[in-house]
């Protein structure tokens, strides 16, 4: 295949936002990106920058719950949405959760090896001295119990706190012990059984509404079903890593996202950012992301390839092979 044309695409979603994602619709000229029969046309990200204007901890991975077998209820604990650089920082954000709901509650990070020890108060005492704490991630297969919101049920709050999920198939009246088997609960402290996070992005995913002919594992988006093993289609055009700093840049120099277009002419697409669960990035106030201040900047190479040798040409013709051949003698 050689390449007969390219254009490149200046995309800007600061201006074209469309709804309260971080989503940006795209028409194309019809006559300057079309193809005839014999070619095929290719899409590669080269370039990606957006700005960090979220949240680590926020509104995706800070609720978890005090659970109370007594009973049954549930007891809501929200970490207030912020940046926390530090973990020293977060243990107190996550012990005024605690408090919130029972006065007296304690939580601690140790940092030679990474966990956090969550004491609740002594008023869980009094009430129900096995009560535990619980992190659900749920798609929804099971009832939704009471006092437990949509964001709580399905939560990446377990890797913030290094715990246990409670996950699909649980039962109403025994979720896990986020603290492991091993924990009581009550006032004896409970410690993380996984190493504590700050964030819980490694990625941000930039996706697509063109046929793209990539694939992806089932994970655990919501929308996807629990399968383990196996490949299904996918909307995902390319994944960028989070690392430190301000901004999230990616420059491509070897063609890694690039996807094969399977039409003739490219009218009309939608890109939008999610994270690996296919949530949109979240806001740090409604709107944000409407007035452009979840923004992306990338850049698209478009090229028109054909082959070398298109197919009506490779046929073996006897005005190409003579010349090559005219003084060799024919034996018979």
């Amino acid at each position: 295949m050689r390449v007969k044309t390219v254009r490149n695409v200046f995309v800007d979603s600061e201006v074209n936002t469309i709804g309260n994602g971080e989503k940006t619709k795209i028409n194309f000229p019809p006559d300057a990106f079309s193809i005839t029969a014999k070619e095929r046309m290719r899409l590669t990200l080269t370039t990606f920058e957006m700005r960090r204007n979220f949240y680590n901890i926020n509104q995706t991975n800070n609720t978890f719950y005090i659970f109370s077998p007594l009973n049954s209820t549930y007891r809501e604990c929200v970490i207030a949405p912020g940046n926390y650089n530090d973990y020293a920082t977060l243990a107190l954000a996550i012990q005024s959760a605690l408090v919130g709901v029972y006065i007296g509650s304690t939580c601690t990070f140790n940092q030679i090896n990474r966990k956090f020890t969550l004491t609740l108060g002594p008023a869980v005492t009094a009430y129900d001295p096995a009560s535990y704490i619980v992190c659900f991630q749920c798609k929804g297969a099971n009832t939704q119990a009471t006092n437990v919101s949509d964001a709580g049920y399905f939560s990446d709050v377990h890797e913030i706190l290094g715990g246990i999920p409670t996950r699909d198939g649980w039962l109403l009246d025994r979720p896990e012990n986020a603290f492991g088997p091993n924990s009581t609960g009550g006032v004896t402290p409970n410690i993380s059984p996984y190493l504590g996070s700050l964030s819980t992005l490694e990625a941000v995913y930039v996706r697509t509404t063109i046929h793209s002919g990539n694939y992806q594992t089932y994970g655990f988006e919501k929308q996807q079903p629990n399968q383990s093993g196996g490949l299904t289609p996918t909307q995902i055009f390319a994944r960028i890593p989070v690392t430190s700093g301000d901004l999230i840049v990616y420059e491509d120099t070897n063609d890694l996202f690039s996807m094969y277009l399977n039409q003739t002419q490219l009218s009309q697409c939608e890109f939008s950012i999610t994270d690996d669960k296919g949530r949109f990035l979240p806001e740090i106030n409604t709107g944000q992301a409407e007035i452009g201040m979840l923004s992306f900047k990338m850049s698209l190479r478009w090229e028109v390839l054909e082959d070398d040798y298109p197919s009506d040409e490779r046929k073996l013709r006897l005005e190409n092979v003579m010349p090559r051949y005219e003084n060799r003698q024919v034996m018979n």
